[in-house]
C-alpha cells in the first residue's frame, strides 16, 4: 500500500509507526508534517508544510488550517490507497478536510478523544470522527470516549500499538541494587516533581535508593533544581533524551518503574519497562489498570502524594519475590497483547480490507514514486527524513 500519514513527525509515537510500516512491513509510506524534524526512516518519504509551530499550540492549529489547501494538493500528488490521520482534534480533522476515502484515524490518548471542556475541540472531533472509515483505539476506554463522541463501533478497531519485545528485554540477571528510573517527558503534565520528592521521601527508608530520568522537556531546568532543593543531587541523576539502544539498557538496569502521569491512553513507557522487568509502580488510571493488577504485576498509586509514592516504591524494593514474579508475569502481557509487530500487522490487515472496500490498491505493493513533483515539500530524490 501506499499510506499518507497526516502526523507531528517530531512525535516518538509517530517514527514507532511509520518507521515499522515502511521498514518491516515494506509499504510505500509518506509523512506530512507541519514539522520538519523527526528521526524518521530513510524509507519514509517526508513532505513539510512550511511551519514548525507543532499542533499543540493555538498558534500550531492555526497553521494546519491554513495548510488545509495545501495539504489537499500533497495527497492528490501522492495518491496514496489510505490516509491516516494520527490524533483525532489535530491531523485527523485535517484527514476528514482533505476529502480523502479511505481515511483511518487514530487516538492516541484519553485526553484528545474526550475534549468535552473545548467546543471548538469537541466539534473537530465530531467532524473528524464522523469522516473516518476507521478509527483506530489503542485501548477500550479510549474507545468508549470516541462512542461517546459520536462513533459508530463497528468502524473502531481497539489494537494498541505495542512495543518491541526483541529489542525490550529482561536482563539475565534482574538489577541487584535500588535503582528507579522515569522515562516520561519532562513536562508539568508528566508530574515528573512527585517522582522527584517521593524519592526524597523513600531514601529514608532505602538509603542507597536512586533514581535515573530519562527524557526532555520544559521543566527540566525547574526539576533540577527541585532536586537540589531536596538534597538529592547524588539520589535523582538526570540523564535528558537517550538514544534508541541506550534506553533498554537504562531500564534493564532498573529495579522499579516510576510514573505519576494522571492519565494516559496506552504508555508505551510503562510497556517498554514490563518489557525489561522493571517493576512499575504507576497512577492508578483506567488505561494502567488494563495492563496492571494492583499488588500483582505493579503497585497502582491512588492520588499524586509523593508519601503513596515513596512508600510503593520502598515496599516494591523490600519484596524481591513480588518484583520476580511480577517480571516474568508483565513480560507474558507484553508477548500476548503489547507485540508491536503482532499488532501493527492487525492494524495492517483492517487497512488493506478496507482499500479492497473502497476498490483496491491502485497500484502494485512497492517504492514506486509520485509522477508530479510539483505539489511535492521534499522531492523523493532529496527529501526523506
Amino acid at each position: 500500500m501506499r499510506i499518507c500519514f497526516l502526523a507531528d513527525s517530531e512525535s516518538v509515537n509517530t517514527r514507532s509507526w511509520v518507521n515499522h510500516f515502511a521498514q518491516v512491513l515494506g509499504h510505500d509510506v509518506h509523512v506530512v508534517s507541519v514539522n520538519r524534524r523527526g528521526t524518521l526512516a530513510p524509507a519514509v518519504t517526508l513532505h513539510h508544510l512550511g511551519s514548525d509551530r507543532g499542533t499543540q499550540s493555538l498558534l500550531g492549529k492555526a497553521a494546519l488550517l491554513w495548510n488545509v489547501g495545501r495539504i489537499r494538493a500533497l495527497v492528490a500528488a501522492i495518491q496514496p490507497d489510505i490516509v491516516v490521520g494520527y490524533r483525532v482534534t489535530s491531523y485527523g480533522f485535517l484527514g476528514a478536510l482533505s476529502g480523502f476515502h479511505p481515511l483511518a484515524v487514530a487516538a492516541q490518548g484519553q485526553n484528545i478523544v474526550n475534549p468535552w471542556r473545548s467546543l471548538p475541540k469537541r466539534a473537530c472531533a465530531r467532524a473528524a470522527i464522523r469522516s473516518a472509515d476507521l478509527l483506530n483505539s489503542w485501548a477500550p476506554h479510549m474507545t468508549e470516549r470516541l462512542i461517546e463522541l459520536g462513533a459508530d463501533p463497528a468502524k473502531i478497531l481497539t489494537v494498541p500499538r505495542g512495543i518491541d519485545p526483541g529489542r525490550f528485554r529482561r536482563p539475565e540477571r534482574p538489577a541487584s541494587d535500588p535503582v528507579a528510573i522515569s522515562t516520561r517527558s519532562l513536562d508539568p503534565y508528566y508530574r515528573v516533581d512527585v517522582i522527584v520528592r517521593a524519592i526524597a521521601l523513600a531514601r529514608r527508608e532505602v538509603p542507597s535508593l536512586t533514581c535515573t530520568v530519562v527524557g526532555g522537556g520544559d521543566a527540566a531546568g525547574s526539576l533540577t533544581r527541585l532536586a537540589a532543593e531536596l538534597n538529592q543531587a547524588d539520589g535523582v541523576r538526570f540523564v535528558g533524551e537517550v538514544d534508541r539502544d541506550t534506553l533498554p539498557s537504562l531500564l534493564g538496569e532498573s529495579a522499579i518503574y516510576v510514573s505519576a502521569v494522571p492519565t494516559d491512553g496506552v504508555s508505551a513507557s510503562l510497556l517498554e519497562a514490563m518489557a525489561c522487568g522493571c517493576f512499575p509502580v504507576v497512577r492508578d488510571n483506567v488505561s494502567n489498570r488494563h495492563w496492571l493488577e494492583d499488588g500483582m504485576g505493579g503497585f497502582l498509586v491512588g492520588s499524586d502524594r509523593p508519601e503513596e509514592y515513596a512508600a510503593a516504591i520502598a515496599r516494591a524494593w523490600n519484596d524481591p519475590a513480588l518484583r520476580t514474579r511480577a517480571a516474568e508475569s508483565n513480560r507474558r502481557v507484553i508477548e500476548e497483547r503489547g507485540d508491536l509487530s503482532k499488532n501493527m500487522r492487525t492494524i495492517e490487515a483492517a487497512w488493506e480490507r478496507l482499500v479492497e472496500r473502497f476498490g483496491g490498491a491502485r497500484r502494485p505493493a512497492g517504492r514506486e514514486r509520485v509522477a508530479d513533483r510539483r505539489f511535492l515539500a521534499h522531492p523523493p530524490a532529496e527529501g526523506r527524513g
